[in-house]
């Protein structure tokens, strides 16, 4: 998944448009279309990132194997406690086993 792709995803999840987030984040309101095809700078992505109230890192990972899913699991898990998260995985464990 590309950078654009990761950013139009959590928008998506935020109920934001891409016009939407890259006028939260001071940017003009095309740069994020034209990341389909051109590397935004460190820059543009760390005010993005402000904007989605994510890491850089969640906007750049760009592993094609993930899925849309799995990475919305990943970015809610991240804003949990640790508490949180063990009860979340005991409650993936009775559910599913030790898959």
């Amino acid at each position: 998944m590309s950078i654009y792709q990761n950013i139009q995803e959590i928008a998506q999840d935020r109920g934001m448009s891409l016009k939407e987030v890259a006028k939260k984040a001071g940017i003009g309101e095309n740069s994020i279309y034209r990341w389909q095809n051109h590397k935004p700078s460190m820059s543009s992505l760390n005010k993005v990132a402000i904007a989605l109230n994510v890491d850089v890192e969640d906007l750049t990972t760009v592993e094609d194997s993930e899925t849309p899913e799995y990475r919305a699991i990943q970015r809610k898990a991240k804003k949990m406690t640790n508490q949180d998260q063990k009860k979340l995985l005991n409650i993936m464990k009775a559910a599913f086993g030790d898959k």
